[in-house]
């Protein structure tokens, strides 16, 4: 992508749904491969997005965009920013954590009897690798809700990278690897 604006940019973008299949990733990272013109080494994903929206946007924007990331979502800083869907997602995002905090915290002390319902969790599953792709659902429905009416600004691109993170993390899921680490920690305590 040599010429154009955000628009372009943003709509040239693959769909993204949310969907672990192999088909979907496949078709996702080789077209972000390809924007970086990288056949060989797998590249990280939100970088090569990080450099296509360098290209379209300002110095302050882009620091801006590139400053948001899902693992920090929830500071301060983002759920004081000046743009309403960071602002509203962070938000979100700490009243989860906060949220996940409590029923984590009753359910390793015992104190809550039979099934919860949160205001943002519902009820969450017990499996761990169920809870975190039910979290990683509930994040991806806010940020499908906070799309609705933007499509070719900087609120739509940064919706799309926080959408991106949540897929890549998902994907990022195995479940025999997890069961190892399981396994590890229940020697090590």
């Amino acid at each position: 992508m040599l010429t154009g604006n955000l628009e372009y940019l943003i709509s040239s973008l693959p769909n993204l749904t949310f969907s672990d299949s192999e088909s979907v990733q496949h078709e996702v990272s080789g077209l972000f491969n390809k924007y970086a013109f990288n056949t060989k080494d797998t590249k990280d994903l939100v970088a090569i997005l990080d450099e296509e929206a360098s290209k379209y946007l300002s110095s302050t924007a882009i620091e801006r965009f590139k400053s948001v990331k899902l693992n920090n979502i929830h500071s301060k800083s983002f759920q004081n920013s000046a743009t309403e869907v960071i602002s509203d997602f962070s938000k979100f995002m700490f009243a989860l954590k906060s949220e996940l905090k409590t029923v984590r915290l009753q359910r390793k002390t015992e104190e809550s009897i039979g099934k919860s319902n949160y205001e943002l969790l519902g009820d969450l599953p017990k499996n761990p690798l169920q809870a975190e792709e039910y979290l990683l659902n509930i994040q991806w429905q806010k940020l499908e809700a906070l799309s609705f009416g933007h499509y070719a600004d900087f609120s739509a691109l940064v919706l799309y990278k926080l959408k991106l993170e949540v897929l890549l993390r998902w994907w990022q899921f195995d479940a025999e690897i997890g069961f190892k680490v399981f396994q590890q920690s229940l020697r090590v305590a």
